[in-house]
């Protein structure tokens, strides 16, 4: 058996999600296995999980009142459904070139792809169960509540802690059962483990958890605070792909203990371009061309206690309308709390993922708006100097500046790597 420290020890943090595409019929059931690889144990130490809903969706091909192709940015706000700029409306980012070069879309074209409703963020519920397919145990006496055992899944809790490590041998699977409560919610809900990998030759489970890391570096290396920062330039365009890397120092070991993550946005008021200088408007007229292009992107809606002020009479949009109220009434929808996205964190340094497979934002990091607690690592990972690592994003939902931080600390004045 290798010396603890030894040069066949590698242990990792790591990650394993499943995946369950949630259709909105309670009582349906969906299962997903989660397979150990052959390459070392999969040791769990907490769960979590964060659902990412399908916001936009299809305007309606028969709302938009035209006969012949149009440039959407002349629709009028009368045009669109009343229900649609209460809750949020945008245009579809997939084809902003084509918007912003007015390119003439059939009307029902603008209503199945241009322009989307965006629905507002919900929570769900679920109950779930789990088994060790390769020992046959289960995990609890019947399927729980999401919400009694794992929190809420806007991702604002701490990550719930195992009361104790739960060790998966390699090649070993794990089961995973959904049934659906909530009625009408779709999208795609993430149940992860994070825990560690134990890489090491001829080293098996429960001994290599005995094993107490060897300490990282060099005994005359200074340790500092420090952080690698990577960034991405979200574009709202869902299932576009981003990709940095992070070059480590020539010179120093980087440790990293925890990972945190947030998004720059723009400020969500909404001013409109309107012709001329009006004392009052009629709010149904205002052509989608007088707000500004990237609000359109992010999406709009009437701010909610401006309601009575944006409603006019028959269960339309106010008519007049004093112009002073026209640049409060809608807001944009582009929020640091609603972005969405999954991402990969690739060690090219050593060839290892650090997940199974893609994972949703909330589910891996939690909430996007910072509340939480920096997700720590269940072990520290040292990257070697002139290692890199590499991030993937995929996007599902918002736009703006995307910040993924890796924090820790630099060893300053060491020349070899210490523990992995």
């Amino acid at each position: 058996m290798p010396a603890p420290g030894g040069a066949t020890e590698v242990i990792i943090p790591y990650d394993h999600a499943a995946a369950f595409e949630l259709t909105g019929r309670p009582g349906n059931i969906l299962q997903d296995v989660i397979n150990v690889g052959s390459d070392g144990t999969f040791v769990a130490v907490a769960m979590g999980y964060g659902f990412e809903p399908l916001r936009g969706k299809p305007i309606g091909s028969a709302v938009i009142a035209a006969a012949v192709p149009v440039d959407v940015r002349t629709l009028r706000l009368s045009q669109l459904p009343l229900g649609a700029l209460i809750e949020g409306v945008r245009f579809n980012p997939k084809f902003a070139e084509q918007i912003a070069d007015r390119q003439p879309f059939a009307p029902a074209f603008i209503g199945d792809n241009i322009i989307e409703r965006i629905t507002p963020a919900a929570d769900i519920s679920f109950f779930f169960s789990m088994v060790d397919s390769s020992t046959g145990r289960e995990f609890q006496d019947q399927p729980a509540h999401n919400l009694a055992s794992l929190g809420q899944s806007n991702g604002a809790r701490p990550f719930r802690l195992l009361a104790r490590p739960l060790t998966f041998q390699p090649r070993s699977t794990l089961r995973l059962q959904i049934a659906e409560r909530s009625a009408g919610t779709q999208g795609t809900l993430f149940i992860v483990l994070y825990g560690y990998k134990v890489l090491s030759n001829g080293c098996v489970e429960p001994t290599a958890r005995r094993w107490q890391p060897a300490a990282h570096g060099e005994p005359d290396a200074r340790a500092i605070p420090f952080d690698y920062v990577t960034t991405f330039a979200l574009t709202g365009r869902s299932g576009n792909i981003l990709e940095d890397e992070i070059s480590i120092n020539a010179s120093d070991e980087f440790i990293a203990t925890s990972i945190g993550y947030g998004l720059a946005t723009e400020g969500r008021d909404v001013k409109l371009n309107l012709p001329g200088n009006p004392i009052n408007i009629d709010l149904g007229t205002v052509t989608l061309d007088a707000f500004p292009p990237e609000a359109l992107l992010d999406g709009i809606k009437i701010r909610p206690n401006f309601l009575r002020a944006a409603l006019g009479g028959n269960a339309g949009l106010a008519n007049p309308l004093p112009v002073t109220l026209a640049d409060q009434i809608f807001e944009r929808l582009n929020r640091p709390e609603d972005v969405a996205f999954r991402y990969e964190i690739f060690d090219s340094g050593t060839g290892r993922e650090l997940q199974n497979r893609p994972i949703n934002n909330v589910a891996g990091l939690g909430i996007a708006t910072g509340e939480r607690p920096f997700k720590k690592l269940a072990r520290p990972i040292s990257f070697l100097p002139r290692s890199t690592i590499r991030v993937k994003v995929e996007e599902r939902f918002g736009r703006g500046t995307l910040f993924i931080a890796f924090q820790g600390y630099k060893l300053i004045g060491s020349t070899t790597g210490g523990h992995r």
